[in-house]
């Protein structure tokens, strides 16, 4: 199957959700054996359909089948800002994301400077704080976009 890794992303959503894969079954009126077959990568008989992509990701609100999609198409997904916050308060969230990510990008470039204790490896820790003010920044970027093009 070429897109194994999608129905491995959706079998392991369904496999958390409130008693596994038959609780998710039953709140989608699917038989249980059947739609362990569709969630099986290594099923050839039965396929998942992407009506049945939507509706897991619907009742799980879990985005990793998007972001499965996403990758084969050389995409990321972002979640949106909570709630519907104005354009002005947007605007000034996204200044102050991108005041503090010039902070984070100068310790970067500090960090990469040849006389740094890291050299050019950045620590799993500042890996996972540059990631989130990225995602943070591209939120609220993703709000305004809407909101500008809308």
């Amino acid at each position: 199957m070429k897109y194994h890794h999608v129905t491995a992303t959706a079998q392991a959503i369904a496999k958390q959700y409130h008693n596994g894969i038959a609780g998710l079954a039953q709140a989608m009126h699917k038989g249980p054996t059947i739609l362990a077959n569709k969630l099986n990568p290594n099923c050839d008989t039965n396929q998942l359909t992407l009506e049945e992509a939507a509706e897991i990701t619907d009742r799980t609100q879990d985005p990793a089948i998007a972001d499965a999609l996403a990758a084969l198409v050389g995409r990321v997904t972002v979640a949106l800002p909570c709630g519907q916050p104005s354009l002005r308060e947007l605007s000034r969230t996204l200044c102050r994301l991108a005041a503090e990510f010039g902070d984070v990008g100068q310790e970067i470039n500090a960090a990469e400077q040849p006389d740094s204790e890291w050299g050019e490896q950045l620590s799993p820790n500042e890996r996972k704080r540059i990631a989130v003010e990225i995602r943070q920044m591209l939120s609220v970027g993703a709000g305004m976009l809407i909101q500008v093009e809308g």
